[in-house]
This record gives structure tokens, sequence and C-alpha cells, in this order.
């Protein structure tokens, strides 16, 4: 499942050649494909997502299952901090022009309205296999660097689509049937406002690429930073029991425990433009991961400078295409 613990939508891992190494304060599996500066970044908006099911019958809490989520930075809720970069620089010990988390306390002090974000599916009922259906019950969203953990009512939690619902990913060709998901798989819930609030620190949340003329574009470097507290098996990602070790696996994923940032780039856009396909390594939790863009190897791909660290999209799920092929997806965060 998308979900740790679990059933639908399987994850994939893609490239087994990938390993998690240090870079700055961050742990990264390609560090050519990112700068320090942006990985030690986003590595403070890494968001898990704990969601628990009831049975109804029997009233049975289950344990939770894991996710991912995400802030998107919204208005300002605290005044602009002093722009001086000199100052900046002394106390960061950085580049001014791209400083690192370690930044001065005048900017560590902002606060921003958030708006948190994760994939519908998350939150779903659930059918276990006896065919009992388990009621979604709640989900909290723990912003791991700041460990604080709030329970959050998403907009779409139990939301069943309809049939007209269905987005076709990647159309039929010769090879293969379409590829279709039940919907537009990403929800949101209310903004947080709260300025007391520690989601609110401007460092856990992302801004979002707002410019009018961003698309899509196959070959766009991207990343997205997430954080687990589970050992991952062969089958969260996708992979036969004997097919690869649980040593390999933690050197792909990193250790269970931490925050993890992963890469790759789009490698399909869907005909509506709202979705694409990816070859980021996923694994079972890695479900509602926001995705950014990378700051590395952009030239003619569509991205600008003032792109880079922003949200385009949330990730869902993958799937295997004929001839052994795999893809994983993320639709637009609208």
């Amino acid at each position: 499942a998308g979900s740790h613990g679990r059933r639908r939508f399987p994850e994939k891992l893609v490239d087994k050649s990938r390993r998690v190494a240090p870079l700055g304060q961050a742990d990264v599996d390609n560090g050519a494909s990112i700068s320090t500066g942006l990985a030690n970044v986003v590595s403070l908006k890494a968001c898990q997502l704990e969601t628990t099911l009831k049975n109804p019958i029997t009233e049975q809490i289950s344990p939770p299952s894991w996710g991912q989520a995400g802030l998107i930075q919204a208005e300002r809720l605290t005044a602009s901090p002093p722009k001086n970069p000199q100052k900046r620089q002394a106390v960061a010990g950085t580049d001014p022009e791209r400083p690192t988390v370690e930044v001065a306390s005048s900017l560590r002090s902002s606060r921003f309205k958030v708006i948190p974000i994760t994939c519908i599916h998350n939150l779903q009922d659930d059918v276990d296999d006896d065919g009992v259906t388990w009621e979604f019950q709640r989900s909290v969203l723990t912003a791991v660097s700041a460990n604080a953990r709030y329970e959050v009512n998403f907009a779409k939690a139990r939301y069943t689509p309809g049939p007209g619902e269905s987005v076709v990913l990647r159309p039929s060709d010769a090879n293969d049937n379409a590829i279709t998901w039940d919907c537009h798989d990403v929800t949101t819930a209310p903004k947080i406002d709260n300025a007391a609030s520690p989601l609110t620190r401007k460092n856990l949340s992302f801004q979002k690429v707002t410019r009018d003329d961003y698309e899509f574009q196959v070959g766009q470097k991207i990343g997205m930073v997430v954080y687990r507290n589970f050992a991952v098996t062969p089958e969260d990602a996708g992979m036969s029991q004997n097919s690869i070790t649980m040593d390999e696996l933690r050197q792909i994923f990193g250790r269970e425990g931490s925050v993890n940032i992963y890469t790759g780039q789009i490698m399909n856009v869907s005909t509506d433009k709202k979705a694409f396909e990816h070859n980021i390594n996923t694994f079972r939790g890695c479900s509602g991961a926001v995705i950014f863009l990378l700051d590395v190897d952009q030239e003619g791909c569509g991205v600008i400078e003032s792109d880079y660290g922003k949200a385009i999209a949330v990730h869902v799920g993958g799937d295997r295409l004929s001839g052994g092929t795999i893809v994983n997806f993320a639709f637009k965060i609208l």
C-alpha cells in the first residue's frame, strides 16, 4: 500500500544503484543532484502522517498506518525580518545568497500560515482479509524537525471518488492498458494560522511554484524528503522477498528513524498536465510526500532559479509496466 500498514497503491523501488549518504546536515540518495544548502533546508520539512482505523463491528482500533504529508506556505503571520545580508552571513556563517538552515534567529522566527497536504488514499477506509471495512478515524501530522504532533482534519478524509473522477495517467498502447487513478489524489486541510504553533515556522513549510508559465516537463529534476520509523521490507519496495536484502534496502533508503532525501526526474507527463511519472525510489509509507524541484542540472527543462526547492506535486504510488518498466506517480498541487 502507499501508506505503510495499508493495502492499496503499491510503491516502487526504481533504481537499486542509488545509495543514501550524508550531504551537509542531510542524507541524500544522489548527492550530485542537489546542493548542500538546499538539502539542509528541505531536510527540515519532513512530515510523517499517522492514521488509525476502527473496526465498526468490534470497535477495535487498528495499529497506526504511516504515510507522508507536507506543509505549503501561505500568507505571512509575523513581520518580515530585517534584510541585512552581512548580519545574516555573520550569524549563519554562510553565503548570504543561499543561506543554510543555520540562519539568523530573526529569520528562524518568521511565521507563515500553512496548508497541510497529503494524498486522499492515506485517509480512506480499508478492507481486511475477512472483507470487513475498517473506517478511517483520525490523522496526526508530525513535523519531524520540530517534534510537533498535531491532529489534522483533511477535507477529503473518508472520501469516495465517483466514476467520473478517474484520471488517465498513461494512455493505452500496443503493450499496456491505460493506467488510471481513482481521482486527483491530493487533499488539503484548513490553514493553520496560529503564530504560536510550531507548524507556522518558516523553515517547516514549502513554498509552491506559482508562476503562470511553469509546467511539468520531462527531464525536470525532482526530490522528496521522507521520514520513517520502521524498517523497509522487500514487499514495501515492490520487490520479491529474495530479490534484495534488508541491508541493501537500508543502503538505498537510509535507516529508520531518520530523514532522507530521495531524488529523480520527471519521466512522462499526463495529457492533462496535472500528473506525471517519475523515477524517485519509493517504499510503502511514502505516499503523500511533497515533491520539490532540485537546484542542479535543470538547464533546458523549463525550470528557473527562483523555482529551486519549491513544491510542485504530491507523490501517490507506482506501477510496473510490461517489460518490467517501473514507474511512480505524482499529482500536481493545485
